[in-house]
């Protein structure tokens, strides 16, 4: 309904009714509310300066019912204003819809990928949350070694990937349709390379593991914690990096370097050595306090590059081969200007 499409576009945008109506220039906030109320229809004029207003495409407010999803779990995400809350939950669902659709282009044996099955791994304690990382590392069929692309890893695996250029309150958050045949992992494009990989796996972990009802949040918390830094430094590969004895002392390079072969921050690899007990707690109480001082909890030394899921964008452009659909749609998943699309093709030349 075209009432309610207005309604998601401008949560999308993070906008109050006031704002929209100061944009516009033309109209008070109680003539737009009928709009979104469905007490009033807008004329074809007035859906493009929406459109515009509101930076969508006017073919947006004409899309079929948007995808349900189940409720977000904001956990950390606690801290954010409601409107800001409400406004992730509109940009995770406007990507999944938009993948849903491309993917219904297809013939469903061509591009069908089914999700993990949530909550497959029973977890009780913090500390069993390594023993499902080790599990589902075996069921995946990765071995023990580096992930050397973890958002390429999630898509074969049937779960989708979206960067969102969001606020700095926000890292990432896990969601699904109702019939969770369809798992959106949503991450911060600003955020260091090192800490895109992590939150992705602390977001798997939150998928694939059962949690008890009555487990606190802070726990829970700690098992995705716990399953992030097990899944992507396995115990196995700690050992051989450091040892297997306790150590009263660790030097920042051997740090660095775990980060540089698995992608992982330093930070995730010093509390992997506190986790196994392979440093003793002065010990590691020292390096935090190198880490402060040297600023590294903000910003540390060799930051990686964001992966970019590739997936969406290579279907789009099978659809474009295969004559599946037009140009202007091919623009419209890849919420590009139309004449965009060719540059691609030379920005990726280019990085080749």
């Amino acid at each position: 309904m075209i009432h309610d499409r207005i309604r998601r576009a401008r949560v999308l945008r993070g906008m109050s009714l006031d704002a929209l109506a100061q944009r516009l220039g033309d109209i008070t906030k109680q003539g737009l509310s009928k709009f979104e109320k469905g007490e009033a229809t807008p004329n074809s004029t007035r859906l493009l300066q929406l459109a515009k207003a509101l930076h969508v495409k006017p073919e947006y407010f004409f899309r079929s019912e948007a995808v349900t999803l189940a409720p977000l779990e904001f956990r950390k995400l606690a801290k954010m204003p409601k409107y800001r809350q409400l406004q992730v939950e509109e940009q995770m669902r406007e990507h999944l819809e938009r993948y849903m659709a491309l993917e219904r282009c297809f013939d469903a044996a061509d591009v069908s990928v089914a999700p993990p099955p949530a909550r497959s791994i029973a977890v009780t304690v913090v500390e069993e949350a390594e023993n499902a990382a080790h599990r589902l590392r075996q069921q995946w069929d990765i071995g023990g070694d580096a992930i050397a692309n973890l958002t390429q890893l999630l898509e074969e695996h049937g779960i989708k990937v979206a960067l969102i250029d969001a606020q700095d309150d926000f890292d990432g958050a896990c969601a699904a349709t109702h019939d969770e045949q369809h798992v959106l992992i949503a991450l911060n494009t600003a955020r260091p390379g090192e800490r895109m990989r992590f939150t992705a796996a602390h977001e798997l972990g939150h998928w694939i593991m059962a949690l008890p009802d009555d487990m606190p949040e802070k726990d829970k918390e700690a098992c995705c914690h716990r399953f992030a830094g097990a899944f992507l430094y396995p115990r196995d590969h700690v050992l051989i990096d450091f040892g297997s004895h306790k150590r009263s002392k660790v030097h920042p390079v051997e740090l660095l370097n775990a980060k540089r072969r698995y992608g992982i921050s330093m930070q995730v690899a010093l509390r992997r050595l506190k986790d196994l007990s392979l440093l003793s707690e002065a010990g590691y109480k020292a390096a935090f306090i190198q880490f402060s001082q040297a600023g590294w909890r903000s910003a540390e030394p060799e930051p990686l590059l964001p992966e970019r899921p590739r997936r969406f964008e290579s279907l789009v452009f099978w659809g474009l081969a295969e004559d599946l659909f037009s140009p202007s749609r091919a623009a419209e998943f890849l919420q590009r200007p139309i004449g965009d699309l060719e540059p691609a093709l030379h920005a990726a030349a280019e990085h080749e």
